[in-house]
């Protein structure tokens, strides 16, 4: 049976410890950790830091079982830019370095794993261009030697918007270490038959992102308040013989965190 957390980014107004303790009190078995300017972000923050927060989340045993570095604003103002595919060489470094950075991060605070993205595909930039740069990438980050698994993340609109899209790449590099992040909304915005696509994904999935979503509009909706028949996903998933973590990811909900630690988790767990 898969597991429920709570994504950080609702709580993100907060205090990094005060956020994870409120996750931890709402009665999910674990969180995932959003980089950020407010919580940790992995440019900024020091080992000493993380070390901190290990130590933290030791003494109040809080789980920590996802790291997420694919935060829009953490290289500028400019969203996902620089990106893993733009046409600034110097830019793709930039990102390379940061998911790299992102890693330890990762590896320092003992999570098993961490999701990234490919960013935009630009109109100076050609399809061909873009899988090779993004392939490049991921081999780099693959050749990092530690046990990390790399989840990316289909995002709307991206080079990689689709599981469609990002199947192929997951097959065709071939390692245990780069898996599917499959978040459930993002294929109801996007994909023609969401139902089959989610079963398709989920044999290639070590992190689930859950959301609702209203008339394939790319909102995060609490579970429960938009056009999912989540007993359906959640039968698949049961199904598949996934047992890894469902993680709740609503970042339009900051200012209604409280209602969404709660109705998130009873909805879901009545479900289950």
């Amino acid at each position: 049976m898969f597991k429920l957390c709570f994504n950080s980014t609702t709580l993100r107004n907060l205090d990094l410890f005060h956020a994870l303790k409120e996750i931890k009190g709402a009665g999910y078995e674990g969180v995932e950790l959003t980089l950020n300017d407010t919580h940790l972000h992995p440019l900024g923050a020091t080992d000493a830091r993380i070390r901190e927060l290990r130590e933290f989340c030791l003494d109040a045993g809080i789980s920590i079982v996802c790291v997420a570095a694919g935060g829009p604003t953490l290289l500028g103002e400019v969203p996902y830019e620089p990106s893993l595919i733009g046409s600034d060489a110097a830019g793709r470094l930039r990102r390379r370095d940061l998911i790299k950075r992102s890693m330890e991060v990762t590896h320092l605070l003992g999570v098993p794993v961490m999701n990234f993205n490919s960013g935009f595909l630009r109109e100076e930039v050609s399809s061909e261009q873009a899988a090779d740069r993004l392939r490049e990438a991921i081999d780099e980050f693959l050749a990092e030697g530690s046990d990390l698994i790399l989840v990316m993340e289909p995002e709307p609109g991206f080079y990689i918007g689709t599981t469609d899209a990002a199947l192929p790449v997951i097959q065709a590099v071939d390692s245990p270490r780069l898996r599917l992040n499959l978040d459930i909304g993002h294929v109801f915005c996007c994909e023609e038959q969401p139902y089959e696509a989610i079963e398709k994904a989920l044999p290639y999935a070590r992190h689930i992102h859950i959301e609702d979503i209203k008339g394939r509009v790319h909102h995060h909706e609490i579970p429960g308040e938009g056009d999912i028949d989540f007993r359906r996903v959640v039968d698949s998933i049961k199904n598949s013989g996934y047992e890894h973590f469902v993680s709740v990811e609503l970042h339009h909900h900051d200012t209604q965190w409280e209602r969404a630690l709660k109705e998130s988790r009873s909805y879901l767990c009545q479900l289950m």
